[in-house]
């Protein structure tokens, strides 16, 4: 069982498929590797009657620097994969993953598989659901009102993280698209290229992939809507302040207009030498200021 698992299902670095003594499907696949590396292709394509393909994931922080990069060469009987690129560490789990399964019951297709691209699915769906969390509680600051001008910044960095993870899984998405229509149309005009286990395995997997890049779709559409909503809380409140400073200064205009006035000194101004003068003009202005206040609030201005 350990030997029929250990054919299976292969998963080494490129170091090691390197110096290895290689098999016919390893040289093959080194081979292809040196003609289409995945830095500068990715998909999948048929190679001498196998499923060769490329797959890669960049870094959050830089979207023209790969994190994670893969090759695979896959058959009706073996599934062998070469990692060029595995920064996150992502890779290195699953194939310790593998060597646990085969000293247990590993032995099928579909389960090896399983264990490798599942891992790379898991990965994507914990950075999404994190994000969503992420989205829902900066939305519920700003309903609340807690509004933190560092929120366009926030809001840029998620964008192009999720930019990166959108195009990353499309990519993905397209590759297991293209492993499902090659196998089919080989089927239509020769023998199968996979055991139907593995051709079962890629036609439910496609699913859960177009869900996750759906659900990332949905992350990047929110994060507009979550912009669209800062923008209107800070115009809100900007209106907020510039009805006050206008309140302020419509209560003040009257009292500039009586200082002017009062300020002119003419010879003849019956109030410049009056004893009760000065009172009088203030206890003025103190009406006026009253007035305006209770017409403002009568009107709900402040």
């Amino acid at each position: 069982m350990e030997a029929n698992a250990e054919k299976m299902v292969k998963v080494m670095d490129w170091q090691e498929l390197m110096c290895k003594q290689r098999s016919q499907k390893e040289e093959l696949l080194m081979q292809s590797v040196c003609r289409l590396e995945p830095a500068y292709w990715t998909g999948v394509k048929l190679v001498e009657g196998h499923l060769y393909g490329t797959f890669c994931f960049h870094e959050s922080t830089d979207a023209k620097k790969r994190a994670i990069s893969a090759a695979f060469l896959l058959d009706e009987q073996e599934f062998v994969l070469v990692t060029l690129k595995d920064e996150e560490g992502i890779l290195k789990q699953m194939k310790e993953y593998l060597s646990e399964k085969t000293s247990e019951n590993l032995n099928q297709m579909e389960e090896g598989l399983e264990a490798v691209f599942d891992s790379i699915l898991k990965q994507g769906q914990q950075n999404v659901e994190e994000m969503e969390k992420y989205l829902i509680e900066m939305e519920r600051e700003i309903v609340g009102g807690r509004i933190n001008r560092n929120r366009n910044r926030s809001i840029f960095e998620c964008k192009r993280l999720l930019t990166v993870w959108k195009n990353d899984y499309t990519r993905f998405l397209d590759l297991i698209e293209g492993v499902n229509g090659l196998e089919e149309k080989k089927k239509e005009t020769q023998r199968q290229i996979l055991n139907e286990e593995a051709a079962c395995y890629f036609r439910i997997y496609e699913n859960k992939v177009k869900h996750l890049t759906e659900e990332t779709q949905f992350l990047y559409e929110e994060l507009v809507r979550i912009r669209e909503a800062l923008d209107a809380a800070l115009s809100y409140e900007q209106n907020r302040i510039m009805k006050v400073f206008t309140t302020v200064t419509t209560v003040f205009m009257p009292l500039t207009l009586i200082t002017g006035w009062y300020g002119m000194n003419f010879e003849r101004m019956p109030e410049l030498h009056w004893q009760y003068g000065y009172v009088f003009v203030g206890i003025i202005s103190i009406l006026v200021i009253l007035v305006c206040i209770w017409f403002f609030r009568k009107k709900k201005l402040f």
